[in-house]
């Protein structure tokens, strides 16, 4: 039965309407959506009219289904005219309103062949618009080909995007509704689905779409290669750090190796385009084993003990296994996006390999030193030990009588400071803080990796001039390969937090709560403490000293000769706003180092003045006392120190200590020229700072056994009255505090106290090597054996 011979049999007395319907399928846009298409449809209605409710109704649907098509409009746009066109044509042939509702729903069904379970009249007219997904290979090519011509429109590569979105979303859902359909049809039509998404897949590629899931393989590999380099780090690392030379087996070249051969098979395996499980399989395993692999090292991590160190091994095996768990996801993904059809034009091969290779060379680059700044904040968590204390420091009133206050026998010491938390001490792997009233440990701070610290001597702890905070250097034996661990430790005094670790090769010039100087040559570094604030300003010569002073970093850098200049560094950017040439007012010598002949830098407490030593060959040696205004860059003064001590020429010499109160500027130096074993002199003098006059001027005669060098530095301390105090020999034999100040020498024999142990009698302290430090307005001393401290 031919087309009208349908229609007729349908609606008789509706001839010219079926007539228009025809004339509507023939027009020549038409290159599949015409006559052979609906006779197409109506036959598959036929065929499944034991499915509907009402078999004629579908086939009216099916004549007005596409009876407007337009391939330029917009989706869904074709369907709701044609349903328009249905309703308005068939009512004015007096078809029943129920019957035209029902036509105009399954006409606008068509749209995206979304029929519900029970709608028996809409499975059927979306089976049969589909079914021309199911025919033989040469229909379907047919209805593709004409598909193409009605959208001839449209470029080749936008048609082919479009079409393959279209047939993958269809094919996301089940194709065919009726029972049927779904077993007959389903199949086939799938397969053919599959073959034109194939097809299009090449044109639907961008230009080097294919260069995208090489780029990922590329990154796969080289996730895999840093995986086998960093896993040979961590199997190469001893079991603990520092270890002995015997217990370092070194890199084990079998690791980075077997990793570049894996990476070798896997990309033969992919450019040969083998099965497709070669690279699926590595993907899984790769994924798996990390995963295991990060279990196990977190199960199996150290847990921290005192002085033990954890090695690198477990940070680097760590990360190791994370990279082999992203190789694994970057070789999945390049599979994935690889069978994906907007993907698979493959670039030319030599293309390919060379992408592959960069990619590869850059991410194995990025995880290797990406997981050296992982290592190094691993094993300073794990290295650090820091217990802090909530009581605050006590304050007692000091009436420097001689009685003790306090002792306790400790570990032999490094160099002591007062601060505002108490006296700090600084041991071998790091820093112990003492109540200054009671002599009780209130926080410590050490780490297991650092050797020896305590040999940095006063130098090495550096406190801020309102004693809040300090900054601690930890010096070390030896350190991971390309692992770069702090040098300097910049703690809370009173709580004992760690404000910062700052990793420098430098000097500590000078330390506050928001930023730490460094002294790193002729540059001066300005590392942020609470505030993100870093800066690295270069002068001249090499920095010698510093000090930190309201909103300027004041320095001195020298070099031979006349060479010696301060200035004043700006504290958020390190530009210099002014400058002040010592050699220029006096006449320096050049047969010393620079970092011997300048000496000693301090400001002034709530002023704008800085002051400091300088040493000149002029007049057979004479040591000069300066000081600048900061505020305007200005020299003060400057004079001579008498007694021509001279820095650092024999054993006889010694480095002179500069402190400041707010009332004096005192002096701590050595004369030359004594005999040998005999008592050297030291002048302890106080001057004005404003302009230099002398206030007060002692000479201590000083016994053979502490005539070293560091003793002016480490051996006195500055009371908040202008006084000195140190530990000295008597006598009598014993060794006792002396104060000097404006009533002269006087020595404090020390009386034993109603709460101190025996130990602490003074016939067993010892002058052998004394410290001296105040803390709370209370003098502290060691003796190498005990920290001690009176009333």
């Amino acid at each position: 039965m031919d087309l009208r011979d349908q229609w007729n049999r349908l609606l008789p007395h509706a001839q010219p309407l079926g007539d228009d319907l025809l004339a509507r399928y023939a027009e020549q846009h038409r290159h599949y959506h015409d006559q052979q298409h609906l006779s197409e449809v109506l036959t598959t209605v036929d065929d499944l009219a034991e499915y509907a409710d009402d078999a004629d109704t579908v086939r009216l649907a099916a004549w007005f289904h596409d009876a407007i098509y337009d391939p330029q409009a917009d989706p869904g746009e074709n369907e709701e005219v044609s349903a328009q066109l249905a309703e308005l044509e068939l009512a004015a042939y007096g078809v029943d309103a129920d019957r035209v509702a029902e036509i105009g729903r399954l006409v606008r069904l068509t749209a995206k062949h979304d029929c519900a379970a029970d709608d028996r009249n809409g499975a059927v007219l979306c089976d049969a618009d589909l079914r021309i997904l199911s025919l033989p290979k040469p229909r379907y090519d047919e209805y593709a080909a004409g598909i193409r011509q009605e959208y001839g429109h449209v470029t080749d590569r936008d048609f082919a995007r479009g079409r393959m979105s279209f047939l993958q979303a269809l094919s996301e859902t089940r194709l065919y509704a009726t029972p049927r359909g779904h077993e007959e049809w389903e199949r086939p039509a799938r397969e053919n689905l599959t073959r034109e998404v194939e097809a299009l897949g090449p044109r639907a590629a961008r230009p080097i779409g294919g260069l995208i899931p090489v780029i990922y393989f590329g990154a796969a590999l080289g996730a895999v290669v840093a995986s086998s380099v960093l896993l040979g780090r961590g199997l190469g690392a001893a079991a603990k750090w520092p270890a002995d030379p015997s217990d370092v087996s070194g890199f084990p070249v079998w690791a980075p190796i077997a990793g570049t051969a894996v990476a070798a098979a896997l990309t033969c395996a992919w450019f040969r385009r083998t099965q497709r499980r070669l690279v699926t399989v590595p993907a899984i395993v790769f994924a798996a084993v990390g995963l295991i692999a990060i279990g196990v090292c977190w199960w199996r991590w150290p847990a921290a003990q005192p002085g033990a160190a954890m090695s690198e091994r477990w940070p680097y095996l760590l990360i190791a296994s994370a990279a082999l768990v992203l190789a694994g996801a970057l070789l999945a993904l390049a599979l994935r996006l690889r069978l994906a059809p907007a993907y698979a034009q493959a670039p030319p091969r030599w293309v390919g390999v060379g992408a592959t290779a960069v990619c590869g060379a850059l991410l194995a680059w990025v995880v290797v030193s990406a997981g050296e700044p992982f290592v190094q904040a691993r094993l300073e968590t794990a290295n650090t030990v820091s217990t802090t204390t909530t009581i605050q420091p006590t304050q007692q009133p000091v009436q420097l009588d001689g009685t003790l206050a306090w002792s306790r026998e400790v570990p032999a010491t490094g160099a002591i400071t007062g601060t505002a938390g108490g006296v700090a001490e600084l041991r071998s792997d790091g820093v112990v803080m003492s109540d200054a009233a009671t002599g009780q440990i209130r926080w410590r701070y050490s780490r297991a990796d650092v050797q020896d610290a305590a040999s940095s001597g006063s130098r090495g702890l550096v406190v801020s001039a309102d004693g809040q905070v300090i900054a601690a250097h930890l010096p070390r034996a030896q350190e991971p390969a390309g692992v770069k661990l702090p040098t300097y430790a910049v703690l809370d005094a009173v709580s004992g937090k760690v404000l910062t670790e700052v990793d420098s090769d430098g000097t500590a010039l000078a330390v506050d709560s928001d930023q730490l100087l460094v002294a790193e040559g002729n540059f001066v570094v300005s590392h942020g403490v609470s505030s993100p604030t870093h800066w690295r300003a270069q002068v001249r010569c090499n920095v010698t000293q510093g000090a930190l002073v309201g909103d300027q970093a004041v320095v001195v850098d020298a070099c031979a000769g006349n060479g010696a200049v301060v200035r004043g560094l700006d504290l958020k950017t390190g530009a210099q706003k002014w400058e002040v040439s010592l050699g220029a007012r006096i006449d320096l010598s050049a047969e010393l180092d620079p970092s011997t002949w300048v000496g000693e830098l301090v400001s002034v407490p709530d002023t704008r003045e800085v002051s400091g030593l300088i040493w000149t060959g002029a007049a057979g040696g004479t040591l000069y006392q300066w000081s600048v205004d900061t505020s305007s860059g200005n020299l003060l003064w400057t004079s001579p120190v008498p007694g021509t001590p001279r820095p650092r020429l024999g054993s006889s010499s010694c480095d002179a200590q500069l402190a400041a109160t707010h009332a004096s500027l005192v002096l701590i130096t050595c004369r030359t020229g004594n005999d040998s074993g005999q008592p050297q002199t030291y002048d302890v003098s106080a001057s004005s700072p404003a302009d230099g006059t002398p206030q007060w001027h002692h000479l201590l005669q000083v016994p053979p056994k502490l005539q070293h060098p560091e003793y002016p530095r480490d051996g006195f301390g500055l009371l908040p009255d202008g006084r000195v105090v140190t530990l000295m020999p008597q006598a009598n034999g014993s060794c006792s505090p002396v104060l000097i100040g404006s009533n002269g020498i006087q020595a404090r024999p020390i009386l034993a106290g109603s709460n101190t142990q025996p130990v602490a009698r003074s016939e067993v302290v010892t002058c052998d090597k004394p410290a001296v430090t105040v803390a709370a307005a209370r003098p502290i001393f060691s003796d190498g054996a005990r920290l001690f401290a009176l009333n």
